[in-house]
């Protein structure tokens, strides 16, 4: 389906209306001003127009088919049009087999989706490393109880097999921890990934609220999730405003609405798993989204 959307910019000071020529699922041109196109358009007057969210779930395979689709219902009326999820692994043979595993229970997802693997420190090798390259598996999740376990791994050899295509590698301690002890743990960590060159998160992953910018440069996702410009994929969520409050009305994932006011889902197994080619491609930037 192709459409033109046209967002007024009035809540970031400005007179500016954007006009959003989508085409395939994809946003295809932005231009400041009316785009004069024989096709239908959509004014955004009165309404508020922003990219959809990219929200973690991690841990996909350990949760019962039921729980999965709760937590997929509550992400879309939150607004999120990607979920970033995990298989969880304890050795490399199973891999495959919970990636699989994971993707069948997303198979009635009408949101899109990232896939990565979490798994205890101990579990990382040069192995695991090489196949994340092949399979394109943009991120690990390193499920820590004590910071000593980060310690014991061999960092240089997972360094070296990472070179290529740079799996980003991030710890997540417990959540009940000390925050004091928390933020010691965190900034050890930050220390040992700049030491050994290992792509990193400098961001917490907190399933509660979407993940930030710089976070989705590192991960890969951004620009093709996460904005609004030509390229992006027409993810976006539109909300009524009375100038106090927001009410989420629709949220769109690739031009099509996958929830509304009157319906609360639609489409589902509309979602799709999103490759990336390469992490990290913009690296950390502080840089608001549009």
């Amino acid at each position: 389906m192709r459409y033109i959307i046209e967002r007024p910019l009035q809540s970031l000071g400005t007179d500016t209306v954007l006009s959003y020529l989508v085409d395939s699922q994809k946003i295809s041109y932005v231009s400041q001003g009316p785009l004069r196109m024989n096709v239908m358009k959509m004014s955004m007057h009165g309404l508020k127009m922003i990219p959809g969210h990219i929200s973690p779930l991690m841990s996909l395979n350990r949760l019962p088919i039921e729980k999965v689709r709760q937590n997929l219902g509550e992400r879309v009326r939150m607004g999120t049009t990607t979920l970033l999820t995990s298989a969880e692994v304890s050795y490399l043979h199973e891999a495959e087999t919970e990636l699989k595993r994971t993707r069948h229970l997303l198979i009635s997802s009408s949101i899109d989706y990232c896939m990565g693997l979490s798994m205890s420190p101990e579990k990382i090798t040069p192995q695991m490393i090489s196949f994340c390259r092949k399979q394109r598996i943009p991120f690990i999740e390193l499920i820590c109880k004590d910071f000593t376990q980060l310690t014991h791994v061999i960092w240089e050899r997972i360094s070296e097999a990472n070179f290529s295509y740079g799996t980003v590698i991030f710890p997540t301690f417990p959540s009940d921890m000390d925050q004091k002890l928390k933020k010691t743990w965190q900034r050890k960590w930050n220390e040992l990934s700049i030491k050994h060159q290992i792509p990193t998160l400098f961001h917490d992953l907190s399933e509660a609220e979407p993940i930030s910018l710089p976070s989705l440069k590192m991960l890969g996702l951004y620009p093709v999730k996460g904005g609004l410009f030509a390229g992006s994929d027409a993810d976006y969520c539109i909300y009524r405003t009375d100038g106090l409050n927001d009410t989420l009305q629709a949220v769109i994932v690739r031009g099509t609405i996958v929830f509304s006011e009157n319906v609360p889902e639609k489409h589902q197994g509309y979602g799709k798993e999103i490759i990336v080619v390469k992490p990290r491609r913009f690296g950390e930037s502080l840089i608001s989204r549009v």
